[in-house]
């Protein structure tokens, strides 16, 4: 049997347990404590957050008008990002 330690497996520890969760849970569940009621996003976190690749989110981004630049800092609004994604729903 494999051993928890050499599977696709995160070990999490409460202090009184011991947890492991696949990482594509972990991620998941991250990304969604951290995230709500976010207004504004950097490219990373978005294309993360859409499942898609970095270039991709820039662009839909820029399309969106939905990209803010502050000094070197670019923030993309959540808001008018899916407001512009709506238009396109089948």
């Amino acid at each position: 049997m494999e051993s928890k330690e050499n599977c696709d497996m995160i070990r999490c520890d409460d202090g009184n347990k011991i947890y492991w969760i696949p990482r594509t849970t972990f991620a998941k569940i991250v990304l969604e404590v951290n995230l709500p009621g976010t207004k504004f996003v950097r490219y990373r976190t978005g294309a993360d957050m859409y499942d898609m690749s970095e270039r991709q989110f820039k662009q839909i981004a820029k399309d969106a008008g939905a990209i803010y630049k502050i000094n070197r800092m670019v923030l993309v609004s959540i808001e008018l990002l899916d407001r512009y994604l709506e238009c396109f729903r089948m």
